[in-house]
């Protein structure tokens, strides 16, 4: 038969094993994606989806203004107290929108392991701030609690401690409270409970702002928190799921 009457043959014909547009090698699968790796690319887009922005935008200003304001003082053992303080509460912005919208049985784990991790760190911070407070005041004979500021810093410092202690046993040690079954039958407590501790920060960061160190040293201004406090909240509670709540 000529060549003129052989009819080519159609382009997903398979000429050994192959199609003819395939390379000589065959066709390169894609790579592959493992399942870590897309829950953990999720996640990490939790920080910057939706709303949360917004937060990112209240929180590093808020930070890097604390930060700027008292390096540009004469160094002190109270420097530490706002600078421990500021990044703690940074992180533990950063672990509420990690976990916010997580949705698959990977994802929560992963985004609560990664959530416990940044709240521990965090909690380091803090609570060193809050020991660099104490030895400060005692270095320099000052009265304990005399402020809105020292008041609600001490509740709040409470209520991290009690948040903490219950969110690591219900994930890490539920049998200390009755199972699995029931230590989640109290998440949304934990949920609602870490929100209130949120406000809780943001009321003792508006009222360090009254205090005569950051009126007349500092001079950062109530507003200028209240405005940053606001960007967060913004960024936070649209991603509430109120489902979780009730």
């Amino acid at each position: 038969m000529s060549a003129i009457s052989d009819p080519l043959p159609p382009p997903h014909t398979q000429i050994n094993g192959g199609s003819e547009q395939e390379p000589l090698l065959g066709q390169r699968p894609p790579p592959p994606i493992h399942d870590n790796e897309a829950v953990g690319w999720s996640l990490a887009m939790n920080l910057i989806t939706g709303s949360a922005f917004l937060a990112q935008i209240g929180g590093v200003v808020f930070v890097v203004a604390v930060w700027a304001s008292n390096l540009s003082q004469p160094y002190m053992l109270f420097t530490a107290h706002p600078l421990l303080n500021s990044l703690g509460v940074a992180l533990l912005l950063e672990s509420t929108l990690l976990l916010q919208p997580t949705q698959t049985p990977k994802q929560k784990r992963k985004g609560a392991i990664m959530h416990s991790i940044l709240n521990s760190t965090a909690f380091v911070l803090m609570y060193s701030a809050f020991v660099v407070m104490v030895v400060n005041k005692l270095h320099h004979g000052g009265k304990h609690f005399d402020s809105a500021h020292a008041i609600l810093g001490l509740i709040t410092y409470i209520l991290i401690l009690i948040q903490a202690t219950v969110g690591m046993v219900q994930f890490y040690f539920p049998s200390l409270i009755g199972g699995e079954v029931k230590a989640k039958t109290i998440y949304k407590y934990h949920r609602m409970s870490g929100y209130a501790v949120f406000l809780f920060i943001i009321a003792t960061a508006i009222a360090v702002t009254y205090t005569d160190y950051v009126v007349d040293v500092l001079k950062i201004r109530p507003w200028f928190v209240v405005v940053c406090s606001l960007f967060i909240l913004a960024g936070v509670l649209p991603r509430v799921n109120i489902n979780k709540l009730v």
